[in-house]
């Protein structure tokens, strides 16, 4: 926002310099970004007229244009096209001196051009630069620019945060600085208008209280539009407002002093002279004022008569109802909107305006009749209006006053300085606000242009900003050593144990698309087709929130290998996302890795090594082991995306937890890999909820062991892991230790039927076991493995 010191200096008496009051509003909240001193780089720039425009003789876009002066006549060479004849310009004649450039006596396309006509943008009072800034008709010829528009002023740039939508206008503004210097609020005079009892009456209907809060209409006949007077004109032109007609301006004009936005429709054009604020209907038009035609939704708020929609509220006016040169009776709008409202519209439609900008910052509903008192009587005095007698005032719901408690020592208490009752009191009246005393509490009441402030901490923080919060001790809060939650904690060092086996992290995309799933070869009925689907995907073919890391992986391999990588290992922890029983859904922690080509080179001691099924499995037993959950069980699985002989499902005790193989053929083309590539995917969540609290530190044993080697006969169907586990319950608390070292199928054994040998060690805390003890393990665990495997001891 940008704010004029000279118009601040008229409604509050500033003694101190710029750079004290920058300071000042910056210690309160106010921040002023920069300090323009737009006058400072511009001389030589005076009124001219102009007297001629033809047309270039070597080019189609530029115009010849004759101007006269105190000094005589000019020719100019121009590219602007929104001026004619008899209009009034800035004229940089050569010599003058512009922001970033001088001007000199020069060509263009083979025509001598004698200066330069300004637009806004290159006197830098404001960002448009489509044509040349047309000054007031009463402008007088030779006049320096600089003191006819006010530049010679100090242009404060502020960033109104969006709780403080009372500082975006002048009078807010002029309200905080009087209560940083201690000096009274000065409101502008009020011209009193020629009220009359005027026939043509106004009828305002609200069918969306929630939408529209308050809607105040006044009515003014008998206008007269034309150009306004140079002041008000200079005062728009400082910031960065462009002059359009009398009225347009005055409720710019009105906008910038006291924050309402307002805007003044043809009444003549509005049909019954009756006004309906109202949502509108699906597929419902507007042309607004910038020649677009807009398509509605019904959540959208509009301004209609019996005829159609006239206006998006709080945004932009419609083209049909604007004020033009034949109007001559006004009806002007001065209302309340709901924020959201007119932020979600502006959003959709891509239009934002200075109305909008404060709506969705949220207006003061008691301001709205205020300001269009202010605006009636200025357009009365400057177009010769009369105004109507009485304002239409709709409000469906009247505003109840707000009300807070403030203790003065609780102020102390959470500033960390002492402030003096006295003074908190004072502080809360400068800014506008009504305060009793009552005992050691005061009673405050907040006034409707503050919406941030709603409780006792509300009023500290408004007392703090006055005193000052460079005045504030810096302490430092209490609380505890910050660190790792302990799953952050597992993360990270399961990460650190798969980089020291070899791999690579990789963090690939959250969304994915179903043609990933069709490379993968799923089911229809997989579980991993059931994905959270997005509403407003940024690409088509990523719609879904992914419910497998492989695919992300397997695209990263196949980049890799492209680019000359002999081979891939590489690994991910992240979230995956399944439909929850809830609206969110459920967020699990994965891992997988993928592995693909070569695993080592070729030395003169061997030949190159790729990726199996063994290695991989390697891998997996190596990185858990640290989390100390006891040994994996691998089981014979399948199904895709895995080859179908070669594919395990792992679990931890009876708990499974993920699936390891080699890859099939079949995805590993599509995916573009190595034919033979692994990859693993665990889903962590149980692990982790099983997790010890910490590791457990057993005493070193001081007896010896006794070491026993046992092979079972089994058949062929029975998992390794079963009659592991067999031996190792059965074998409790004396068997420490369970190894497979030999697996045979042969002619020393049936057909349909395999040999495992298991070495085991034996131990007992408190002493040293005998050989009949170690017979009656040996018995307990031949009777087990019998019973739950139907396994025979091999002698």
């Amino acid at each position: 926002m940008r704010a004029s010191l000279r118009w601040l200096s008229e409604l509050v008496d500033i003694d101190v310099s710029v750079d004290k009051l920058v300071e000042l509003l910056n210690f309160s909240g106010t921040k002023v970004e920069a300090v323009h001193s737009i006058g400072a780089e511009v001389s030589g720039v005076v009124v001219a007229e102009v007297a001629a425009v033809t047309a270039h003789p070597n080019a189609d876009n530029l115009s010849l244009v004759e101007v006269t002066g105190a000094d005589g006549s000019h020719r100019v060479v121009c590219g602007a096209t929104n001026f004619a004849v008899g209009d009034r310009v800035p004229f940089a004649a050569v010599g003058a001196r512009l922001p970033g450039m001088s001007i000199g006596r020069r060509k263009i396309r083979g025509e001598p051009s004698e200066g330069m006509l300004c637009s806004a943008a290159e006197l830098q009072i404001s960002d448009d630069h489509l044509g040349i800034l047309i000054l007031p008709p009463e402008a007088e010829l030779g006049t320096d620019v600089v003191s006819l528009l006010g530049l010679d002023d100090n242009i404060l740039e502020l960033e109104i945060t969006p709780n403080r939508p009372d500082c975006m206008g002048m009078v807010g503004l002029a309200r905080e600085i009087s209560a940083l210097l201690g000096h009274e609020l000065k409101w502008p005079a009020q011209p009193e208008p020629r009220a009359a009892s005027l026939t043509p009456a106004v009828t305002v209907e609200i069918t969306d209280p929630q939408g529209c809060p308050r809607y105040v209409a006044r009515y003014l006949e008998e206008v007269s539009i034309g150009p306004s007077p140079l002041w008000l004109a200079s005062r728009l032109v400082a910031h960065g407002m462009r002059p359009i007609s009398n009225i347009v301006d005055v409720t710019n004009y009105v906008m910038l002093e006291t924050g309402q936005p307002l805007h003044a429709f043809d009444a003549d054009t509005i049909v019954e002279r009756r006004i309906v604020v109202r949502r509108a209907g699906e597929g419902e038009t507007v042309v607004t004022l910038d020649g677009v035609e807009r398509t509605l939704e019904r959540p959208d708020l509009v301004i209609a008569d019996p005829s159609g929609a006239i206006a998006i509220a709080g945004i932009m006016g419609g083209a049909a109802t604007e004020v033009s040169e034949t109007t001559g009776a006004v009806i002007l709008e001065s209302a309340c909107f709901e924020r959201a409202s007119v932020s979600r519209t502006g959003r959709r439609l891509f239009l934002r305006t200075e109305a909008s900008v404060r709506f969705e910052r949220g207006s003061d509903p008691q301001m709205a009749p205020v300001a269009a008192a202010r605006a009636a009587a200025l357009i009365a005095k400057l177009a010769g209006g009369r105004v109507a007698d009485e304002p239409v005032d709709a409000q469906p719901q009247p505003l109840e006053p707000r009300r807070a408690t403030l203790r003065p020592a609780r102020t102390d208490h959470l500033l960390g300085i002492e402030v003096a009752p006295e003074a908190q009191e004072k502080h809360l009246r400068s800014l506008g606000f009504e305060v009793s005393s009552s005992g050691s509490e005061l009673e405050v009441t907040i006034p409707s242009w503050r919406q941030d402030v709603a409780s006792e901490v509300d009023l500290i923080e408004e007392v703090g900003r006055l005193e000052g919060f460079d005045r504030l001790p810096a302490t430092l809060p209490a609380g505890v050593r910050g660190g790792l939650e302990p799953e952050q904690s597992v993360l990270r060092e399961l990460a650190r144990a798969l980089s020291s086996c070899g791999l690579h992290e990789a963090w690939t995309p959250t969304f994915m698309g179903a043609g990933a799933l069709d490379a993968l070869g799923v089911s229809k009925e997989d579980p991993v087709r059931d994905a959270v689907q997005l509403v407003n995907p940024m690409n088509e073919d990523e719609r879904r929130l992914r419910t497998t890391l492989l695919p992300g992986l397997l695209g990263s391999c196949a980049r890799n290998l492209a680019h000359g990588a002999p081979g891939a290992a590489l690994f991910e922890l992240a979230r995956v996302y399944r439909p929850g029983a809830d609206v969110l859904p459920d967020e699990p922690a994965t891992l997988a890795a993928v592995f693909c080509g070569r695993r080592s080179a070729a030395t003169w001691r061997k030949g190159e090594v790729v990726w199996d099924f063994y290695a991989t499995k390697g891998v997996l037993d190596a990185a858990l082991k640290f989390l100390r959950l006891g040994p994996l069980a691998y089981v014979a699985a399948g199904g895709m995306p895995f080859h179908p002989t070669r594919v395990a499902s792992v679990s931890v005790g009876s708990e499974g937890i993920g699936i390891v193989g080699e890859l099939h053929p079949e995805v590993c083309k599509r995916f573009e890999v190595a034919e033979q590539s692994l990859a693993f995917e665990l889903d962590l969540t149980p692990m982790l909820a099983s997790l010890p609290d910490r590791p457990k530190v057993a005493e070193l044993p001081r007896f010896p062991p006794i070491y026993m080697d046992l092979a079972f006969v089994v058949d062929s169907s029975v998992p390794q892991a079963t009659l592991r586990r067999a031996i190792a319950d059965s074998g409790r608390p004396e068997v420490t230790s369970v190894e497979l070292f030999d697996l045979y199928e042969g002619e020393q054994v049936m057909q349909g039927k395999k040999s495992l040998a298991y070495a085991l060690e034996l131990r007992s805390r408190d002493r040293t076991l005998t050989d009949e003890e170690a017979a009656a393990v040996r018995a307990r665990i031949v009777s087990t493995v019998a019973e739950r495997t139907g396994g025979e001891l091999r002698s």
